[in-house]
């Protein structure tokens, strides 16, 4: 076989040898060679597994592009309350920060996604292709990989759909070098849903278990991953047609939707849980009989207190809390987005990124579960670096992902003096390493927590679905507050009603998950549920100070939570409309 010559070699992380394959899938034989994303081979090229595997690894690459990873942590962050401006440095950013939504900007260019989609299309159109030419590549092989790549093409689409909300669906690999692509119209929301979880559910069994190391465990599609993203696409329809007039249409499909995210979860927490005791791992709940098992490493609470979590999860990264991480490398592909965004270090200099956090998140708060984290909250520290005073207040130096080791000295007291040591080396700038967390055990915790409480019933304090909502959320803030004074410890009698637990697993994600690209989307949701974007907005308003009457207007509506098409993607694809809420002109002004 004559095969093209290789035009780069790029040594991801998440792709060494898989050796000692577990499952039905025969093991990857050339696995390094992965092709530039602007170079795919052409037709002549599709000769036997070795190619196939060669593009399927590109797919995980563009996963970590500049100006996809970028949005990634934009799209899911940069509206919410949790970051504003440092600089006006890149109007374009500000604008979006502070609900200037334009469709000129920049920043709502898409072409990353779908170039992503682009190439799990092509790698779907060949695999039978392969089976039929490589008698060393069954169809077994092609199924494993089949779920693999639909999962990586419902990634990138549920981006888009949590951002945009209607866009093109393409399902079919197009060979643009024939000539201008045709012109596509948005499917609905509802539509690309639904394709994406049948899509899924066909082959989500289908799936690898474990590809023989902890790298690929975490840094490839496994099964639990493909579990993973179906109960947040089950959640995300769910909340999406729960509210009365979504009801009206859709009648109790988010009813089943939500029974099935529950359905998902717990499938991935038994999985995990197995784990952890096969593995004789530590974790919550383990040998405690009034709490449920978890798979949460749990922190060292004698004396100094080691922060095995933040340790293993950002600091060594693919711990056996992960579930799908995509992979960097300082000598390859360093993570450029948490540069831009957060910062990182030079030497012994700090070099600030372009977001701060916001004054609804930067102190520490007067009463546990409050906005914010109590002083027993060990996750505040990981989130921000301490000043080393005896003040209270944080720097403005982002901790999490830059630090790699936490040791907690003062767990009963975080805003005292020495309170924790920073260990370890730190990330300094482009080579920073930090891989981006997709999914973890926190997460599907949440989800199911969120579920059961949407399946409750609202009149029914004692209803048992909401007590364990709550006995789960509990579980993940309890797990932070390893010190909480006893008499500050939530109970459930505090959240017995539905639209209070909903809040409080709201505020749990927030601190659970700061800076990591998901609150925008969830403050989304919220919105969904409530059928209006008035209690959002009451969480948001604060990060706008003096201008948050102008913001509210301006995000009244539901069309406005999602982002305007860009204007050159319309010059494009003549097909599109332009989101209402954001009419194709520069009408907006700045505040």
């Amino acid at each position: 076989m004559k095969k093209f010559s290789i035009y780069n070699k790029i040594i991801l992380s998440a792709c060494v040898a898989v050796v000692g394959l577990l499952s039905s899938c025969s093991a990857f034989d050339d696995f390094l060679t992965v092709y530039p994303t602007d170079k795919i081979p052409g037709e002549q090229y599709w000769e036997d597994k070795n190619d196939l595997e060669s593009v399927l690894f590109s797919c995980y690459k563009q996963f970590t592009t500049e100006g996809m990873s970028e949005r990634m942590y934009l799209y899911g962050e940069g509206r919410s309350d949790n970051f504003v401006p440092r600089d006006a440095s890149n109007q374009n950013l500000v604008d979006l920060m502070n609900a200037n939504l334009l469709s000129s900007n920049s920043w709502f260019n898409w072409a990353t996604f779908y170039k992503e989609i682009g190439y799990c299309n092509l790698i779907l159109s060949k695999g039978m292709e392969i089976v039929e030419k490589d008698n060393s590549f069954s169809e077994g092989d092609w199924k494993c990989i089949e779920a693999e790549v639909k999962t990586l093409r419902a990634l990138a689409y549920f981006y888009l759909v949590r951002a945009f909300r209607d866009v093109p669906l393409n399902t079919k690999y197009n060979d643009t070098s024939k000539g201008a692509r045709d012109p596509m119209p948005q499917a609905s929301s509802e539509e690309i849903l639904t394709f994406l979880i049948n899509d899924l559910e066909e082959v989500k069994d289908n799936a690898v278990n474990n590809y023989g190391n902890e790298v690929d465990n975490h840094g490839r599609i496994t099964r639990k991953a493909v579990y993973t993203l179906l109960a947040d696409l089950y959640q995300w329809r769910a909340a999406k047609n729960s509210s009365p007039d979504s009801i009206r249409v859709y009648g109790d499909q988010y009813k089943q939707d939500y029974q099935k995210c529950v359905d998902c979860c717990r499938y991935v927490i038994d999985v995990m849980n197995y784990r952890f005791n096969e593995t004789g791992t530590e974790h919550y709940g383990k040998t405690e009989a009034d709490q449920p098992e978890l798979p949460l490493l749990m922190p060292e609470s004698r004396g100094q207190m080691e922060d095995k979590s933040y340790n293993q999860t950002f600091g060594e990264k693919n711990s056996q809390e992960s579930i799908f991480e995509i992979q960097y490398s300082s000598s390859s592909t360093y993570n450029t987005a948490l540069d831009y965004f957060f910062g990182a270090y030079s030497g012994n200099n700090y070099q600030s990124g372009k977001w701060a956090p916001s004054t609804v998140v930067a102190e520490f708060s007067g009463l546990p579960d409050e906005t914010g984290w109590y002083r027993t909250d060990i996750r505040a520290v990981e989130t921000f670096y301490r000043n080393s005073s005896a003040s209270a207040s944080f720097t403005q130096t982002f901790a999490k992902y830059l630090n790699t080791g936490i040791t907690i000295n003062e767990p009963e007291d975080l805003t005292r003096k020495n309170a924790v040591s920073y260990e370890g080396s730190k990330r300094t700038y482009k080579s920073n390493d930090a891989n981006f967390i997709v999914y973890r055990a926190s997460d599907v915790i949440l989800m199911l927590a969120d579920a059961l409480n949407e399946l409750s019933e609202a009149r029914d304090t004692r209803d048992t679905l909401r007590q364990e909502a709550f006995t789960l959320t509990n579980s993940v803030f309890r797990r932070s507050n390893p010190k909480l004074e006893e008499r500050f410890i939530p109970t459930y009698d505090n959240y017995n009603v539905k639209g209070d637990m909903r809040s409080f697993i709201l505020r749990e994600r927030q601190r659970e998950f700061y800076g990591e690209g998901k609150r925008w989307f969830d403050l989304v949701a919220y919105a969904y549920k409530t059928g209006t974007t008035s209690s959002m907005l009451t969480l948001l308003a604060p990060k706008f100070g003096g201008n948050a009457s102008a913001v509210k207007a301006k995000l009244a509506t539901m069309n406005s939570l999602f982002n305007p098409i860009y204007r050159e993607e319309m010059k494009v694809n003549t097909a599109l409309k332009q989101n209402p809420a954001w009419p194709d002109n520069e009408s907006s002004e700045r505040q």
